[in-house]
């Protein structure tokens, strides 16, 4: 097992001493000594708890590599935990999960599909609206284009105009 090397290596990574640690975890002194000694094995609970403290995954706790392809792409190390004790559940349990999981997934995108489109701010629309207008009037003269404008600002002003 090669859990008590990397104690060692991570903690004095982190420049902890063993009382540092303990501390910091709340694992007694003695079972981190036993632990950085290959005399005790740890339980899941508290390979979690120092790997937290330490900052590390699961993973690079117990073995002797990372062997996890996860462990390289998943940022938040709380999921990445999660994601490895989901692959030590039986094949069923396993199942499940991913099933729920494809729930959550397809929920958010449709969620994320019938989000309201943020709709685009008055000067934008009055932005596209006079370049489209620009483009068919190539043919009348600015004195021409102007009054049209005119007569436009006044309507909305008004309250005149037409809703399509």
């Amino acid at each position: 097992m090669f859990f008590g090397k990397n104690l060692v290596k991570f903690r004095k990574e982190k420049s902890l001493t063993q009382e540092g640690l303990v501390k910091l975890s709340g694992v007694a002194i003695s079972q981190i000594r036993r632990y950085e000694t290959d005399k005790s094995s740890p339980s899941l609970e508290v390979i979690i708890k120092l790997a937290k403290t330490l900052g590390v995954s699961i993973d690079e706790m117990v073995f002797e590599k990372i062997t996890g392809v996860a462990s390289n792409k998943i940022i938040d190390r709380e999921l990445l935990e999660q994601f490895e004790m989901i692959s030590a559940m039986a094949e069923e349990e396993k199942y499940v999960v991913k099933k729920m999981l494809e729930g959550v997934i397809v929920k958010h995108q449709v969620e994320k599909m019938m989000r309201p489109r943020i709709e685009k701010s008055w000067s934008e629309r009055f932005r596209e609206i006079t370049d489209k207008l620009a483009k068919g009037a190539k043919d009348y003269s600015q004195d021409e284009i102007d009054s049209v404008i005119d007569e436009a600002v006044a309507a909305v002003r008004e309250k005149r105009y037409a809703h399509s």
